[in-house]
């Protein structure tokens, strides 16, 4: 069910490392307790703009990234401008850039293999574009939702760099397969108008990992900003525990008959029986569908048995959304990744919050299994996120990357994440996410 895939995040959590500075930090911890509330808990009332999922954002909001970087030039010399835990911004930013994407990545050329050192100057060189996936998205996939032509270059990629080389607008990726970096020259995109694009954005202090000595035994692509995020807590809810009637409701968003179908309760799941197929609905708001062998119900549009890539994750992110849609409140849906199985292609989608991901308990938000055209087995996690005015404190970049050195996580990207293990809220913390196997 995707857990094995060389690409989850394993994720350890600095629990233990976070304890023993916050012992040592004693002094910084009293003062912040005078400024945001008792010690332990650092929240303070604010208010934060969430972004809701509905189906005709859907499309949009699985092509955009979770965080932008720009390396850009000013009258004192070249500087950087980055966006992270901030998704109504970075939203904004991609508007003005995603024509010029969408242009290269139409018009690109054939990957030439680069350096890690090529791969350091293009993110720090302007001007130039970081768009950070988080997840690992094909690039047929990315081209097919930008411009609505797929491309036949299937290459998983997490991060893209659109910038300039020899006069010519360049695309720069990490290859999450195989660990190489590539370029692709674009005939058509203009670095004029790049600039253009870049050209009212300021320096606002970040930097990437590999640029620093203080950081430098983090993942070297880590982006850290100067300002430290103070992350919503969120309140969490199952949008879908309304027994028979909500099932019924979901059949009705993906389409299938609910008159023509029989139901019956197991335990604490309702159960529809469509024809051959199961769609179970548990208590805990997880939908799983099995399809008989042979179904067809949620086959590709075209001829199943030639269903390309982008269609399968198409059709994937629409029963996503459809299932989902605005239940999900200010949670979002982003692709994660597409790895082929022995049993066919696994598909995985993930929720996240104004720009940070969101760690299921069990498993991804939405996992799929397509085969032969169709998908034959899918389970989502239907769950409600809705801001609850306050914030958590985190600790300080250096003390939180003291804490992965000290419990041996070098190496690794320091990342805010929320964990879901279905608690009324949730809260975001620091995390060591290894991207690198």
């Amino acid at each position: 069910m995707g857990k094995g895939s060389k690409r989850r995040r394993a994720v350890e959590l600095l629990k233990d490392g976070l304890i023993v500075l916050l012992t040592c930090s004693a002094l910084w911890l009293a003062v912040r307790a005078q400024l945001v509330g008792p010690l332990g808990l650092l929240q303070k009332e604010t208010s934060q703009a969430g972004t809701g999922q509905t189906q005709g954002t859907a499309q949009a909001d699985a092509a955009s990234p979770l965080r932008i970087t720009v390396s850009l030039m000013e009258e004192t010399g070249p500087g950087r401008y980055g966006i992270q835990y901030d998704q109504a911004e970075t939203d904004s930013l991609f508007q003005q850039v995603a024509g010029l994407l969408a242009e290269a990545l139409s018009s690109a050329g054939e990957p030439q293999l680069v350096s890690r050192s090529q791969w350091e100057r293009a993110l720090i060189t302007p001007p130039a574009v970081c768009f950070d996936f988080q997840g690992e998205i094909p690039l047929s996939v990315l081209t097919g939702w930008m411009t609505g032509e797929e491309s036949a270059q299937h290459t998983p990629v997490r991060r893209l760099v659109l910038t300039v080389w020899e006069d010519s607008v360049a695309l720069y990726y990490r290859n999450e397969e195989d660990g190489h970096y590539y370029r692709c020259l674009s005939e058509v995109a203009s670095s004029l108008h790049l600039e253009e694009a870049l050209a009212d954005l300021r320096d606002n202090g970040a930097f990437y990992a590999f640029e620093s000595e203080q950081y430098d035994w983090l993942d070297p692509d880590t982006l850290l900003t100067e300002n430290l995020p103070v992350p919503a807590i969120y309140q969490t809810s199952n949008p879908a525990s309304g027994g028979r009637s909500a099932l019924e409701s979901l059949m009705e968003l993906l389409g299938l008959p609910v008159s023509s179908s029989s139901f019956y309760s197991v335990g604490d799941e309702w159960v529809a029986r469509i024809g051959g197929d199961t769609l179970r609905l548990s208590a805990q708001g997880v939908l799983e569908y099995h399809a008989e062998e042979g179904s067809s119900v949620f086959a590709a549009s075209s001829q199943p048995e030639e269903a390309t890539l982008l269609e399968m994750a198409e059709t994937c992110r629409r029963l996503a959304a459809g299932a989902i849609g605005t239940g999900a409140g200010q949670g979002r849906l982003y692709l994660s990744q597409i790895q082929e199985g022995e049993e066919g292609f696994e598909v995985e989608f993930e929720y996240c919050l104004n720009g940070i991901p969101v760690q299921m308990e069990d498993g991804a938000a939405a996992w799929f299994l397509w085969n032969e055209g169709r998908v034959v087995r899918f389970i989502l996690h239907l769950r409600s996120y809705t801001d609850s005015g306050k914030t958590t404190a985190v600790l300080p970049l250096v003390q939180a990357s003291a804490a992965m050195k000290a419990l041996g996580l070098e190496g690794e990207e320091l990342l805010l994440l929320y964990t879901d293990n279905g608690d009324e809220q949730v809260s975001a913390s620091w995390a060591a996410v290894n991207n690198r196997t």
